[in-house]
């Protein structure tokens, strides 16, 4: 396994993708919106900081697609990969919201 990330960091370098000096971080929420009255999927806009090993605590600004049962929760912590050259640059595991 671990040669299959290799592979894809390698990937990710040569496509310029962003993430590719991303490492293992976690977010942490610090505003969301509320859910609307009706619809199951709901848009949430959220600022949360994004801290890791090599990263300056930020502050950015995402949205997420989710319902009502698993709204994101002020305080909640969640893991993510942070660019570390642009740490508003994240891939969030939202499918954390559901444990």
């Amino acid at each position: 396994m671990e040669d299959l990330d290799d592979v894809a960091r390698q990937l990710e370098r040569l496509t310029a993708d962003p993430l590719a000096d991303a490492v293992a971080a976690s977010i942490r929420i610090l505003a969301a919106s509320e859910p609307g009255p009706r619809g199951r999927y709901q848009e949430c806009q959220l600022e949360v900081l994004a801290e890791g090993p090599g990263i300056e605590p930020t502050r950015v600004t995402t949205a997420v697609v989710t319902t009502r049962r698993h709204w994101p929760r002020v305080g909640a912590v969640l893991p993510a990969r942070v660019s570390v050259s642009d740490p508003r640059v994240l891939d969030v595991n939202w499918d954390a919201l559901a444990d």
